[in-house]
C-alpha cells in the first residue's frame, strides 16, 4: 500500500515537472537539447505509470518497459550531451555583458573627463579675463583723486574680484588639475594635500615611488580622483588625527591603500542604500573599469582601510 502511495505521489510530480518542461519549450526557442529533456521527462511518466499498472496486478509487456527505459536513457544521455552548448551560450552572454558594462562604464568616465577639461578651460580662459580686466579697471579708479568713502567702496569691490579670480581658479582647478594632466598623479595628490584647509590636529602622509612615472589619462584621472573621494571622505566622516596614503608600483601592478585613524564605520552600510556607501560603490565601479580590485578593512572605533590594485598591463 505504501509503494503505492509513494508511485502516485512520484508519477504526479513527474507529470507536474514534464508540464512545466513542455512550457518551457517556447521559452528556449526550440532548443534541441530541451526538447529531448522534456521528451525524457514525458517517457518518465510513462514508465512510471507502466510500473503502477503493474503493482495493480495488470502486466504489461516486458518488452515495453525495456523500451520505454531505453528510449528515456537516450533522450538524457544526447538532451546533457547538447546541453553544454546553452550552458557556453550562457557563460558566453554573462561575459559579453560584463564587458559591455565596463565599456559603458570607460565611456562614461573617459567622457566625464573631458567635460570636466572643457568647462574648466572655459571658465578659465573665458571668463577668467574678464575678471582680470574689471580688476584692473578697478585699480585704476583707486589711483583717481576721490574722496575717502568713495575709496572704501573701490577697495571693496577690488577685494571681491580679487576673490573671485582666486575662486575661479579653484574650481577650475578641481575641475581638471593642470598639474595632473602636466606632471602626472603623484605630483597632483601632493598638490591637493598642500592645498586642504585641515585641522590643527590632522596630519595627512603621502608615500610613492612613481613620482616621474605617467599613465593613460584614464588611469590617472580615475586614481587621482579615487584618493581625493577618499581623503574627504575620511575628513568629513571619521574625524582622524592621521591619514596615510601609500601609492606604489610593483612590477606592472599599482597598489593603493588608503588608511585612516579616525571612526570607521560598520562595512554593512556598504550594502545599505545611503550616502557613504553609494560613495564607496562609485569608487568600486570606477576601479572596477579599470579590471581593479578594492578591499575595505574597518571597524567602528578602529579607522578605516582601503586597499586598491590595479594592473597596469
Amino acid at each position: 500500500m505504501v509503494l503505492k502511495i509513494l508511485l502516485i505521489i512520484t508519477i504526479i510530480l513527474q507529470i507536474f515537472a514534464a508540464f512545466i518542461a513542455i512550457r518551457m519549450t517556447k521559452v528556449t526557442k526550440f532548443n534541441s537539447a530541451w526538447i529531448l529533456l522534456t521528451i525524457a521527462l514525458s517517457l518518465m511518466v510513462v514508465q512510471q505509470l507502466a510500473e503502477f499498472i503493474n503493482n495493480v496486478g495488470e502486466v504489461l509487456p516486458k518488452d515495453f518497459m525495456v523500451w520505454v527505459g531505453v528510449i528515456t536513457s537516450l533522450c538524457f544521455a544526447i538532451g546533457v550531451f547538447y546541453i553544454r552548448k546553452i550552458i557556453y551560450y550562457i557563460a558566453h552572454m554573462e561575459q559579453k555583458r560584463i564587458l559591455t558594462e565596463k565599456r559603458i562604464l570607460n565611456t562614461i568616465i573617459s567622457t566625464e573627463e573631458k567635460e570636466r577639461r572643457r568647462f574648466s578651460k572655459d571658465l578659465h580662459d573665458g571668463l577668467g579675463p574678464l575678471l582680470s580686466s574689471v580688476k584692473m579697471s578697478v585699480s585704476a579708479l583707486s589711483k583717481m583723486n576721490i574722496d575717502n568713502s568713495q575709496k572704501e567702496i573701490i577697495e571693496n569691490a577690488d577685494y571681491v574680484i580679487e576673490e573671485a579670480i582666486k575662486s575661479l581658479k579653484e574650481i577650475s582647478n578641481n575641475l581638471s588639475p593642470h598639474i595632473l594632466n602636466n606632471f602626472g598623479v603623484a605630483r597632483a595628490v601632493n598638490n591637493f594635500i598642500n592645498k586642504l584647509t585641515l585641522p590643527p590636529y590632522l596630519k595627512i602622509r603621502f608615500d610613492s615611488n612613481i613620482r616621474g612615472t605617467r599613465y593613460s589619462n584614464n588611469i590617472e584621472a580615475i586614481l587621482y580622483r579615487v584618493i581625493c573621494e577618499l581623503v574627504n571622505n575620511a575628513i568629513k566622516h571619521a574625524d582622524p588625527s592621521q591619514i596615510d596614503i601609500s601609492l606604489n608600483q610593483t612590477g606592472s601592478e599599482i597598489s593603493l591603500v588608503v588608511e585612516d585613524n579616525g571612526k570607521g564605520f560598520d562595512t554593512a552600510i556598504l550594502e545599505e542604500g545611503n550616502k557613504q556607501g553609494m560613495g564607496l560603490s562609485n569608487i568600486s565601479s570606477r576601479i572596477s573599469s579599470l579590471k581593479g580590485t578594492m578591499n575595505i578593512e574597518s571597524i567602528s572605533g578602529k579607522g578605516t582601510k582601503v586597499s586598491i590594485n590595479i594592473n597596469i598591463n
